[in-house]
């Protein structure tokens, strides 16, 4: 079944008021994450940082260790 506009509303009028500020900042995110309008420098860093990995995998390093990285750095 394909939800719509209608759909959403009628949802949204079922919920307390004090829930609807998260639902629209819910919508900002997805539209953010999912729009096309992204920034050409954006594009232009991602390329640029894939193709360091792909040249120079070695630099990779895992979650956990980039996580202690960035505590240490917290202090």
């Amino acid at each position: 079944m394909e939800v719509t506009i209608k759909d959403i509303e009628r949802n949204l009028r079922t919920l307390p008021e004090n829930l609807l500020n998260q639902v629209n900042d819910y919508v900002d995110f997805l539209k953010d994450v999912f729009s096309e309008n992204i920034p050409e420098w954006q594009k232009e860093e991602v390329l640029k940082r894939k193709r360091e990995m792909d040249n120079h995998p070695e630099i990779a390093i895992s979650e956990q260790d980039m996580s202690l990285f960035l505590k240490e750095l917290e202090g």
